[in-house]
């Protein structure tokens, strides 16, 4: 491992804040569910299912591409993502119509074990809340009020190991096991001329259990100079154990501390994803990914909300610059563009909320086998019918791909 890899690891242990971070349609089920993977494909809207790794980098989505990678090799990939968003509707103001975040989204590092078997450990989150509320309170059995002050935050986060088989050289299978965890917090700040200090209720949902993701890949020729993948990936339903515990206080005074006031669950839904790409002499390469989760089926809703099935499509297209030095071709730099569409599993008042962007991206070499990628997305989410609120956002993105020789015996290959 050289000094690459040791300012990667160095920048991963630096804690990422979220700075005045506010997602409003955080509020509803475990919080808003990161749809993307940060890997090469960011820039082509993460459409990925159908791609294979390479001998230089990672693709993340579908588990079987991990089997393009080459062996003898260690590969390390993060990603580190800023985002601004700005709000319209009614409840915005001048002090709440911009958000900003910056946050570590991935981190993996794999290898190929042998001719046939390539894994992977990784980290990325699963979902995010993040917001922030004044109401009024009213008091049971009076006419007295108190005013109210809520936050929300947390999010659940995933640690996995992926294993990717190859069957062939034009077939390939994977599982990614993933541990999910965390917790979705809030808290509740009263006051009022009635109470002599302020209480404050800290309520905390802990999430945790296992999911397994199982794809495939095949890929084959289309013609002399054209190459067809196919990709496909299905997710299991995950039924997370929730534990909600319940701090009180008013003022310097504990009445409750971590009491566990209930134990469920919530479900998240089976997944499927397809996925079709074209590549042309390896330089042209066309994407298409279609995500669907059917929400109805888990029958979960609350006040003013229900959970419904959700649709994801996305295109991309990717042109890479090709140059041959030393009878050997490799990738200089690549350009990318991508569009996306995607009906969220949330309805709001019987409006669904939707999501449309468009991303571009350019990458190639760092130094030495340091690759590094830069995309910007930018997209609409929400509405302001019905008294909701749109988001509009600009989301860069920086991922780093490091390949490091694996040596055995004196040897870089056997």
């Amino acid at each position: 491992m050289n000094r690459y890899l040791i300012t990667l690891l160095l920048m991963l242990s630096i804690r990422a804040t979220a700075q005045d971070y506010n997602a409003p349609y955080s509020i509803y089920g475990v919080g808003d569910l990161e749809q993307r993977f940060y890997d090469r494909s960011i820039g082509m809207a993460n459409s990925s299912v159908s791609l294979m790794s390479t001998p230089h980098y990672q693709f993340l989505k579908n588990p079987a591409s991990l089997a393009g990678l080459e062996r003898s090799n260690v590969y390390v990939n993060m990603a580190l993502t800023g985002k601004i968003i700005t709000y319209a509707g009614t409840p915005i103001g001048d002090n709440n119509r911009t958000s900003r975040d910056m946050s570590i989204k991935s981190f993996s590092v794999a290898t190929k074990l042998n001719n046939v078997w390539a894994s992977s450990l990784g980290f990325m989150p699963l979902s995010y809340a993040g917001y922030h509320y004044t109401a009024t309170k009213n008091v049971e059995g009076s006419n007295d009020t108190y005013s109210g002050d809520y936050t929300g935050d947390g999010g659940l986060y995933n640690i996995y190991w992926n294993n990717a088989f190859a069957l062939g050289k034009h077939f390939s299978v994977g599982v990614r096991s993933s541990f999910i965890f965390g917790s979705i917090n809030l808290t509740e700040t009263l006051a009022g001329e009635s109470l002599s200090s302020a209480i404050v209720t800290e309520t905390k949902d802990y999430y945790n259990n296992v999911r397994f993701e199982l794809g495939s890949i095949y890929t084959g020729k289309l013609a002399k100079n054209w190459k067809l993948s196919l990709g496909g990936k299905f997710t299991t339903k995950t039924n997370l154990n929730s534990e909600k515990t319940v701090t009180i206080t008013e003022g310097t005074t504990v009445i409750k501390e971590d009491e566990v006031v209930k134990s469920s669950t919530f479900n998240i839904p089976v997944a499927y994803d397809a996925g079709l790409s074209v590549t042309h002499k390896d330089r042209l390469t066309i994407a298409v990914d279609y995500n669907y989760q059917p929400w109805s089926d888990l029958k979960q809703k609350g006040t003013g909300y229900s959970l419904i099935n959700s649709h994801r499509f996305s295109a991309g297209v990717q042109f890479s610059n090709q140059v041959e030095r030393w009878g050997q071709r490799y990738e200089k730099n690549y350009v990318q563009a991508g569009f996306f569409t995607n009906n969220s599993y949330l309805s709001i008042r019987n409006t669904q909320i939707n999501e449309i962007g468009g991303s571009i991206g350019y990458g190639g070499f760092l130094t030495g086998n340091l690759f590094y990628g830069l995309s910007v997305e930018a997209g609409r989410r929400g509405t302001i019918a019905n008294n909701l609120i749109k988001e509009n956002y600009v989301q860069a993105t920086l991922t780093l791909s490091l390949r490091e020789f694996l040596f055995s015996k004196g040897r870089k290959y056997d």
